[in-house]
């Protein structure tokens, strides 16, 4: 059954690999380079705009699909394809023109949530959203209640306000998450594309064709990025990367049937230490926006690790937690969930002991 997907994954590979080569070309002729600063890790300029590699390839693949089967169909039709495929690949537009216009110019924090904000509605209002939480035991929490009926030009439209306000937060999450995650080379693909494959065995497993097939083009065009974002890096993801990626494993995170507490698993780390720096900045007083290098894996280089031993260390968790959700049921994820979280408390705990030494000797 796996090799039916087989040609999409290597497909998207070979696509974006080439895709990049031309990209960071382009990046290097237009002078478009990420510059080293105190709170970037490269010591080195580095091409931006590998989002658009990205992004191009999973719009050829996916549109590829769309004209030459039917696989890529998740219910409604609307004009030539499948409406929720049409939200999704709207969404993804915004995102990269933002992401690309912020590469090149840069675009203020408030301007960017908004517009951010603007593609999860997108996607949101073409159905793709949350209808039902999985809950321990085998029970649902139905979120389609409460719901808002209004007519506009015609047309009735119906608002499932809890489903819509939750699926929209949790796009915005990911898609933060992914931007704050994009701190080390090849972070944030090589995370992608595990949530991707671990979503595509799920999906596999519950007979989800076209979420199997979408979930396997993201994981092929990640992998076709990772080579050349791997340390050392040769192209920058750049905004319009990490935000693309992040939209994407969370868009489909949804369309594959809801399974948050699986991409939760995946992502949990990375989810958990945006919430805590987010936080920890509110308290001081500054921004949640402001960046700095109080990050885990900024915390991980500080004691002591290099970067690719820090991003090899996450992808090996991300990689446990995630065959923890291919293998187990519901109420055994909400066990592992806590698990994750109180790793996640002896990871910082270890990392606080280690600064805290790393600092005796060098002062001593």
């Amino acid at each position: 059954m796996i090799r039916a997907y087989l040609p999409a994954f290597v497909i998207s590979a070979l696509i974006c690999g080439g895709l990049t080569y031309y990209v960071r070309r382009l990046a290097q002729k237009l002078k478009l380079f990420d510059q080293p600063s105190p709170r970037k890790i490269p010591p080195y300029p580095l091409p931006r705009l590998g989002g658009v590699a990205i992004v191009a390839t999973f719009l050829i693949v996916t549109i590829g699909y769309i004209f030459a089967s039917r696989r890529l169909n998740f219910g409604e039709n609307l004009w030539f394809a499948d409406q929720k495929l049409i939200g999704v690949i709207l969404g993804l537009i915004v995102l990269i023109v933002l992401g690309i216009l912020d590469d090149i110019r840069g675009v203020g924090p408030l301007k960017k949530l908004f517009w951010q904000l603007v593609a999860c509605v997108i996607v949101v209002s073409f159905g793709v959203s949350i209808g039902f939480l999985r809950l321990p035991f085998g029970s649902h929490l139905d979120l389609t209640n409460p719901q808002i009926h209004f007519a506009l030009f015609g047309h009735g439209f119906n608002i499932e306000v809890l489903a819509d306000l939750i699926s929209i937060f949790w796009i915005l999450l990911l898609i933060n998450t992914f931007n704050f995650l994009d701190g080390l080379d090849g972070l944030a693909t090589g995370i992608s594309l595990i949530s991707a494959i671990v979503i595509f065995f799920l999906s596999i497993s519950l007979g989800q064709d076209a979420s199997a097939l979408l979930a396997v083009i993201i994981a092929g065009t990640a992998a076709g990025f990772l080579p050349w974002n791997f340390n050392p890096a040769r192209i920058f993801l750049g905004d319009s990367g990490s935000m693309a990626l992040g939209y994407l494993i969370g868009v489909l995170a949804m369309i594959s049937g809801g399974k948050l507490a699986t991409s939760f698993l995946v992502l949990g780390i990375p989810v958990l230490d945006v919430g805590w720096v987010v936080l920890r900045r509110i308290f001081k007083g500054k921004s949640p926006f402001l960046a700095d290098k109080r990050h885990l894996h900024h915390r991980l280089l500080t004691a002591g690790l290099t970067q690719k031993q820090s991003v090899i260390l996450l992808y090996i968790i991300s990689m446990i937690f995630g065959t923890v959700a291919i293998i187990s049921k519901t109420q055994e994820k909400i066990t592992a969930l806590i698990v994750l979280i109180c790793l996640m408390i002896v990871l910082a705990l270890a990392l606080v002991v280690l600064e805290l030494r790393k600092r005796a000797r060098q002062n001593g």
